[in-house]
Parts: C-alpha cells; sequence; structure tokens
C-alpha cells in the first residue's frame, strides 16, 4: 500500500537536496525510507541510524563514526582529545560522486540533525539526504512529505497477512477484521501488533479488548 509514497518521496529526492519523511511513530517511515534507499539512483547508499544518540551535539560524532571518519584525535593521558573537523570527515568518507545519506529517527536530535545536514549540504554537490522523523529539520533546502496513514483496504489486508503469518489456522472473518482495523489509525506497527494477538485470542477478543 505505499507505491505511491515510494514514488513520491523517490520525486523529492531527485529535485531536493534535503528530504523528510514525517509523520506519527509507527507509521513505517523507517521501513519507506529502506526501500527508497534499496532502489535510489545514487551509486552509494548510507543508512545511518540515530534512535541511540542522546543529545544534539552527538549526531555527527555519531554519523562520523557509522562511516568510520572524523574520530576525535588521540591526546596524552589527562588531556582533552582534539576533536577533528567531524563534517569534512564526513564528507571525505561519504566520497566523491552521487551519494544518499540517510539518517533514520532524527526527532530527538532535531537541532543537531539539522546543524550536520546544513553543512554538510554547503560543503558538496551531488549529496542527497534523506531523513526520517516525527517533525521537520526545518532548513530552507529541505522537502517534507507528510506519511499518510495506510487506508482501511490496505490495513485490512496488511492485518491478515500478519495473522496469517502468527496463527496460520487462525479464523478471520471479514466483518470482525474490518471492525479491529477501524480503531488501528492506519498505523502499520498496531496493525503487525493486533495481528500477532491472534495466537492467543479469537479476532472477535481482539476487537472486544479494544478499547483505544
Amino acid at each position: 500500500g505505499r507505491d505511491d509514497d515510494i514514488a513520491a518521496v523517490a520525486s523529492l529526492l531527485r529535485s531536493s537536496r534535503v528530504t523528510s519523511i514525517v509523520g506519527p511513530g509507527g507509521l513505517g517511515k523507517t521501513r519507506l525510507a529502506h526501500v527508497v534507499s534499496r532502489r535510489a539512483e545514487q551509486r552509494v547508499v548510507q543508512f545511518v541510524a540515530l534512535a541511540g544518540v542522546a543529545a544534539d551535539d552527538d549526531v555527527a560524532g555519531e554519523v562520523a563514526s557509522a562511516l568510520g571518519a572524523g574520530e576525535a584525535g588521540r591526546a596524552p593521558v589527562g588531556q582533552r582529545p582534539v576533536p577533528t573537523d567531524l563534517p569534512g570527515g564526513i564528507v571525505a568518507a561519504l566520497g566523491p560522486g552521487p551519494v544518499l545519506l540517510v539518517l533514520d529517527n532524527c526527532e530527538h536530535v532535531l537541532r543537531g540533525a539539522a546543524e550536520l545536514v546544513g553543512a554538510l549540504v554547503s560543503m558538496t554537490q551531488d549529496l542527497r539526504v534523506l531523513t526520517t522523523s516525527r517533525a521537520p529539520l526545518g532548513l530552507s533546502s529541505e522537502s517534507v512529505y507528510l506519511l499518510p496513514q495506510l487506508s482501511l483496504p490496505t490495513t485490512v489486508e496488511l492485518f491478515r497477512q500478519r495473522a496469517r503469518a502468527a496463527g496460520p489456522g487462525a479464523e478471520l472473518p471479514a466483518g470482525l477484521v474490518e471492525e479491529v482495523c477501524r480503531h488501528l489509525d492506519g498505523l502499520p506497527l498496531a496493525v503487525e501488533l493486533a495481528a500477532a494477538r491472534v495466537r492467543a485470542m479469537s479476532v472477535a477478543e481482539i476487537a472486544r479488548r479494544l478499547e483505544d
């Protein structure tokens, strides 16, 4: 159910230096970014997850570490390490030519991500950056793609697929499956969590217990 979204994001990447897939948690932003990056026109694609980064000031270091570039210089014991030019090191690690850099889960380090992306874009010509976040970076070079919820028919089909995988013998009455799916707000993660419950309960029981 994401073919149109894949095409839209790919189109934005051709026309914009920075593209951000934006939406609430559980909507499938990371999965969409993986699919887009696998089909990217750029010969080099680098995917960096930022979910484990605790502070804005650590974003550049995390990206540099993931790319094997720009680590702080070593210093004698008792002295602070001398920081290197992290954006410059990242650019060098990315190399020349068309490159796609994907930064996943930027919402909790928006300032750090925005500062790094702004610096990288200003230092390069062929770099494209794709981010996933619950909010845009706020850069002038950024195009924002607001990822929509899944349609009800797609939600139902996803529920059926995941339910069959979780419980191959489970009964999936059409009306009850649709009733459950109407409560799930078109969120793929919610669909997958609900469908996994068919191992232990019927669809009717799932529907009765879904209050929120």
